[in-house]
């Protein structure tokens, strides 16, 4: 950038009867003191050349008053700008001749630039994996350092880097892009048609093997994240041939390194694929490491064998959380609610009608499934009677979520379980919910507001309801237009501690349609019953110091932990440091500190290797040692070893979408030869941008008038002092 500077013009917009009392002003002052006055020097010259400087003094400070402002242009010359963009993906260089290949890659990344340095236009270089990153020039060698150049990013997102570089450089004076790449992305948007390009010549160089290699891989595995202990859990295993017709194939899985099952599946094709399914044992608890592994029965010719295995973790757990669902008789709530629970992988529901539990009580059988909390749907009202065992579980210390609509009487439950006062009546209303804003006790979904707007209304007795200060509102009531204090959704613990949840209303069924219908998915209403039933099972948590991780990342995530710190009357502190250790299966050591920002603590490891780590921290409150400590694990990335060929055809339909060339594949191009720049210099325009700026700014913040000012006046006084005046 070339920065020139317009010798500045001085503004002054006033009368010119301004201009003449100013001077005036300026001339009876100086008058005054040494044509009038006789305490001056004696001697005529002294006196005219302190006239004169009093005179320019005065005269300055009476131009200062007119208020004058500085007018600068300055004027910068961009010029022409070519950018390059390498591929750092490992697909572009596995498998034969790999060395060779990426020795290619460096050399082209480093000599690249050199033609459009030599004709003038400035080089910006970058790489990119999943994120467009800028390449480094070594100022000794002129080169790009060998260490921006492993070529080992686990994934390629094409669509993300042709984005990035339309919003870095929307703006700027670029003549071209020249993009190497083998074509294959395997992560975020289509780039021919999901990506918005820069809007210049893009220029696409071809690197990677567009011929099929022989290969097999497992290219996929399906297995849940969770199970359950004494259960069996599926596995499905994608493998794919290449290349391989009439061969077996051998699908093992280990568990931890042991060897649990084995499959032989044949090639029937060139190109073929088969889901291989097993069933497997969830018999201890913890987490373990799921391996896939193929190989092929007998001596092959195989190109490619890092693709051959694939891992995925699954966590056994002891068993889900059981919500069982009362109701007073079907009705579309049920199934919504119940819906709504299942879609949490981690808990399981179960409905009854109380009309069975009165008919077990009549069988003498007066015990409720299993459960750790326990949902009622109009359950007690004024029809039926209440189970004996329901009435029980209402007095003990389960939480209970109470759902009530139009037949509901829920004035039957004690104030102290339910945190409200219902006025009994007859009639029926309608209302709509709205968020209160101070709810605390989860999070709720951030589109929860706008989506409440939208939402049908739901059926309730009408009447006054009076809320306990124990009451926690998630959701008020209002009536038309008119917004209430009275709950509609709410949260309630006694003195007991125990916790308990009502909705004063039926019909909410809808509310799960309507968010299908707006979001085609029920996330919203799901995760506001999720997270209902989360907060009423929990218990409170008094533990001072608590750490936040994760728990399951991939290779290319960047492990992030958060904690907070808690005094003794439990208000947040940052007041104490927080180390934590960091082990890996090989008992090597990895030693942090927590920093602290907005309040919390925060601590961002960066990306470690793909394994199972493990975790601990503490703190010191109070001379106690407070301490937390867990597991994670890193999966590793294998998209890119990949035996799909590379992918020009997408190069070429890019670079005439763009108005660019496909200049040909890296093999077939000699980077020392100038035909290939050639190419492209003949399609760009090396043309500068001049970018003028005005800047304004008051004459009379400039520091040096006053210093001028103050020195002349200061030399006046001396002079006439020493002459006799005053």
């Amino acid at each position: 950038m070339i920065v020139s500077s317009i010798w500045p013009d001085i503004l002054i917009d006033v009368p010119l009867w301004k201009w003449f009392i100013a001077l005036a002003v300026a001339l009876g002052l100086t008058l005054l003191r040494y044509a009038i006055g006789t305490d001056g020097p004696q001697k005529a010259w002294m006196r005219w050349g302190l006239g004169l400087l009093r005179l320019s003094v005065l005269s300055l400070l009476c131009f200062l008053l007119l208020e004058p402002i500085l007018k600068t242009i300055t004027v910068e010359t961009e010029p022409a700008t070519v950018i390059l963009v390498h591929d750092g993906t490992s697909s572009q260089w596995v498998g034969k001749d790999s060395t060779v290949n990426r020795l290619a890659l460096a050399d082209w990344v480093n000599k690249a630039p050199l033609p459009f340095i030599e004709k003038g236009f400035e080089v910006e270089n970058y790489i990119f994996g999943t994120q467009l990153v800028g390449l480094n020039m070594n100022e000794w060698e002129d080169s790009i350092q060998s260490t921006q150049l492993l070529f080992d990013n686990p994934r390629t997102d094409i669509g993300s880097a042709l984005e990035g570089l339309r919003d870095k450089f929307s703006h700027r004076n670029i003549a071209g892009v020249i993009f190497t790449t083998d074509g294959l992305s395997n992560r975020g948007r289509d780039p021919e048609f999901g990506s918005q390009l820069l809007e210049v010549p893009h220029f696409f160089v071809g690197t990677g093997d567009t011929t099929a290699l022989r290969d097999i891989q497992v290219s996929d595995i399906l297995c849940n994240e969770v199970a359950y202990l004494g259960n069996t859990f599926p596995l499905e295993a994608k493998i794919q041939a290449r290349g391989f017709e009439g061969a077996s194939v051998i699908t093992s899985v280990h568990i931890n390194g042991a060897l649990k099952e084995e499959r032989v599946w044949t090639v029937k094709t060139q190109l073929d694929s088969e889901n291989i399914h097993f069933e497997l044992d969830a018999s201890t608890t913890g987490t373990f490491k799921i391996d896939v592994a193929c190989r092929l029965q007998g001596e092959q010719n195989e190109a490619l064998i890092a693709n051959n295995s694939k891992a995925t973790f699954i966590d056994v757990l002891e068993s889900k959380r059981k919500v069982l669902i009362v109701a007073n008789a079907p009705h579309p709530d049920v199934a919504a609610i119940r819906n709504a629970v299942s879609a949490n992988k981690h808990q399981t529901a179960e409905v009854i009608f109380s009309s069975e539990l009165l008919n077990f009580e009549n069988a003498r059988i007066d015990i409720l499934p299993q459960h750790d909390i326990l949902i009622l749907h109009n359950i007690p009202n004024r029809i039926s009677p209440v189970p004996s065992t329901i009435s029980e579980a209402i007095v003990s210390d389960i939480p209970i979520f109470f759902i009530g609509g139009a037949i509901s009487d829920l004035s039957q439950l004690p104030i102290e379980r339910t945190g409200v006062e219902i006025e009994d009546s007859d009639l029926l209303e309608t209302v709509e919910g709205v968020p209160n804003p101070g709810f605390s006790l989860f999070s709720t979904p951030e589109s929860m507001a706008s989506q409440l707007m939208t939402w049908a209304p739901v059926n309730t007795i009408f009447g006054e309801v009076k809320a306990s200060g124990s009451l926690e509102v998630l959701l008020y009531q209002t009536l038309g237009a008119l917004k209430t204090e009275w709950p509609l959704w709410a949260f309630n613990k006694d003195a007991a501690g125990r916790r308990s949840g009502i909705i004063l209303g039926d019909g909410i069924w809808r509310w799960r349609m309507e968010n299908f219908l707006r979001d085609e998915n029920f996330d919203v209403f799901d995760e506001l019953i999720n997270g209902s039933i989360q907060y009423l099972v929990s218990r409170d948590d008094i533990r001072r110091f608590r750490v936040e991780a994760p728990s399951k990342l991939d290779e290319d995530e960047r492990v992030r932990f958060s904690a907070q710190v808690y005094d003794a009357s439990l208000k947040p502190t940052t007041e104490v440091d927080i180390p934590l250790t960091i082990r890996n299966k090989n008992d090597q050591e990895y030693d942090y500190y927590f920093s602290v920002s907005e309040k919390r603590y925060r601590l961002d490891c960066g990306r470690l290797a793909p394994g199972e780590y493990t975790w601990s921290s503490s703190c010191l409150l109070d001379g106690e040692i407070h301490e937390e400590n867990g597991s994670f694990v890193i999966t590793t990335l294998k998209a890119e070893m990949s035996s799909l060929p590379a992918n020009h055809g997408l190069l070429k339909r890019l670079s005439v979408k763009s108005g660019g060339v496909y200049l040909g594949a890296l093999s077939s191009l000699n980077v020392n030869n100038s035909k290939w720049s050639e190419i492209v210099l003949g399609q760009t325009q090396k043309r500068s941008i001049l970018h003028e700026f005005t800047e304004r700014l008051d004459l009379i913040r400039f520091e040096l008038i006053l210093w001028i000012v103050i020195v002349a006046l200061s030399i006046e006084w001396v002079v006439r002092r020493r002459q006799g005046g005053y």
